[in-house]
């Protein structure tokens, strides 16, 4: 596939939805455009997409036009037909005909949801339903070789939003979901659409991607976990240096080999992909290895502990062709996928003072994570998430970080007990995180002010009620970060008042990371977590040690 002609009568295509869609797709280019005989130009490799809107003045297909459409998809071209495209076409017998077209039941614009079926690869990880606001076309009566790939009641009968049917050498899917704006509210689908072109364009998803995990620790299972059950990924082998580890993996996980040598890995051609957890310190060294092995590289966070590291396995992967990324799993999580919708909503302006605090008063832990030789000290903890989450809410340039640590109760461990981080942007924004193990009483988990207004997460105090083997009744308190906060937006109206509503936090999605993940080197879908996102994150926090480290002060960030 070399481009994508975006056929449309829609008015600035490239502030459309479907075109910023189209625009994620690796390695193609992306024409717009409403004339029509375009599609006696195309190239053979060409994918054609279809975006009408009939209440806006269209040309229907002359017969040369037509006629060229068809014979390119006889000869092996890719045609998605979107929205209400095909019902544009009323004119078109000969195409009607080759894509299967007949007369659908119309819909008033409401909420449809959009079963996924399993009859193709480009279902694969996609959610088994999706909402989306549209008033699609209700299709029914497909020719006999028409494969239906997404589906949705409607009172009490089965209709079909999306085929794909072979037409000669080529194949055409027509999806009749996208018309209404709303509709590309869904995540879901702008990637079916990617995917789609995919599709028709003849890319085609190989084996399994056979993952090894390097280090089982406590992530070890949800890991494995998430490999096998996400459709592309097989979960293949587990290397630790303890026996009972890799006795424990077996155990959850029949069937995947062990290995006790780390070098065998490297070596091992049926290996495609590694999941690096082991302790921070470890983590370069490993990944390097690992891309010059010609394996796909995942990281625990943090990424590495400097900016140095960082760039080594970033030019490393790009030489060996090889994906890299970090699981930032907590760019998943519920209270903060629903602030940032809410900032991406506009509800409260322009965000400009961000405070963050993860924390309580307790001894730390006396494993690894507790030693800064190893860990990078308190910050690459629990602070990588909250940075990252950060960066991700001001993407302006940071121009510059002070930190500060106290080292004042714990002192049979290495790392802070307290650190305190100032971030100043480029447009003038300012955030500050708190991150402390001798907190007595918590601060808000966000405090954030925009323009408009604010969001405010508080900490949820939860416990959990067991009995003893008498009957006694016991009671143990979570700890704050194993609870979803409260999260609360204030929004100032246009009479002067300030108007508090309590957010209902979305589901997080299963397995997100690894989905993406599988997306990617099956797809060529963008990476969710990319390098330079994260060598952003560390390049922030070696800045906040070596501040910390002068006393505070002020260290310029040249991104």
């Amino acid at each position: 596939m070399k481009a994508v002609v975006f056929l449309t009568n829609l008015p600035n295509p490239e502030q459309h939805p479907l075109f910023r869609a189209l625009q994620q797709i690796p390695n193609i280019t992306i024409e717009a455009t409403d004339r029509a005989a375009r599609l006696t130009e195309l190239s053979a490799t060409d994918v054609v997409v279809t975006l009408i809107d009939p209440t806006l003045a269209h040309h229907p297909f002359e017969e040369r036009e037509e006629a060229a459409l068809v014979a390119h998809l006889r000869q092996g071209g890719g045609l998605v037909a979107v929205g209400a495209s095909s019902a544009t076409w009323q004119g078109t017998a000969t195409l009607r005909a080759a894509l299967g077209i007949a007369d659908g039941r119309p819909t008033p614009q409401c909420e449809i949801i959009a079963e996924t079926t399993t009859a193709h690869p480009l279902t694969r990880r996609l959610p088994s339903d999706f909402i989306v606001v549209d008033a699609p076309l209700l299709l029914s009566d497909l020719p006999a070789d028409a494969l239906p790939l997404l589906r949705t009641t409607w009172q009490s009968q089965t209709f079909t939003l999306a085929y794909l049917r072979p037409v000669g050498a080529g194949q055409a899917i027509v999806l009749t979901l996208g018309g209404a704006p709303l509709a590309w509210d869904a995540p879901t689908l702008s990637q079916f659409v990617t995917r789609a072109v995919g599709a028709v364009a003849g890319q085609r998803e190989g084996a399994a991607i056979n993952v090894a995990m390097i280090g089982y620790g406590a992530i070890g299972r949800e890991h494995g976990e998430a490999i096998s059950q996400v459709e592309g990924l097989h979960y293949a082998l587990v290397c630790d240096t303890n026996p009972a580890r890799l006795a424990d993996a077996q155990a959850a996980f029949p069937g995947v080999r062990t290995s006790l040598d780390l070098a065998e890995i490297g070596t091992d051609d049926a290996i495609d992909a590694v999941i690096i957890s082991t302790p921070p310190n470890s983590h370069a060294r490993i990944a390097a290895a690992m891309l010059r092995a010609g394996k796909h590289v995942i990281l625990e966070k943090p990424f590495c502990l400097t900016g140095a590291e960082a760039d080594e396995l970033i030019t490393l992967a790009a030489d060996h062709q090889r994906a890299l990324t970090v699981y930032q799993c907590r760019r998943w999580d519920a209270d903060y996928l629903a602030i940032q919708q809410t900032i991406a909503a506009g509800a409260i302006g322009e965000p400009f003072h961000l405070e963050a605090f993860i924390g309580g008063f307790e001894h730390p832990c006396h494993y690894w994570h507790s030693d800064a030789a190893i860990s990078g000290g308190a910050i690459y903890d629990w602070g990588s998430h909250y940075l990252d989450w950060m960066l991700q809410l001001v993407p302006d340039r940071v121009t510059s970080v002070r930190g500060t640590e106290h080292k004042r109760v714990w002192h049979d461990v290495t790392n802070a007990d307290q650190t305190h981080v100032h971030l100043q942007f480029a447009g003038g924004q300012e955030a500050d995180l708190l991150q402390s193990d001798i907190a007595a009483a918590l601060k808000p988990k966000w405090y954030i002010l925009g323009t408009r207004g604010a969001i405010v997460a508080q900490w949820r105090h939860m416990s959990v009620a067991t009995r003893t083997w008498s009957g006694a009744l016991n009671e143990d308190r979570l700890a704050p970060s194993e609870a979803l906060p409260t999260v609360t937006v204030h929004e100032r109206d246009g009479r002067g008042l300030v108007h508090a509503r309590e957010l209902t936090l979305p589901s997080a999605p299963l397995h997100a990371f690894h989905r993406n993940f599988a997306d990617h080197l099956h797809n060529g879908t963008a990476l969710a977590v990319t390098p330079a996102s994260a060598r952003r994150n560390v390049h922030i926090m070696e800045a906040v040690r070596r501040s910390a480290a002068q006393g505070g002060v002020t260290i310029p960030i040249e991104e």
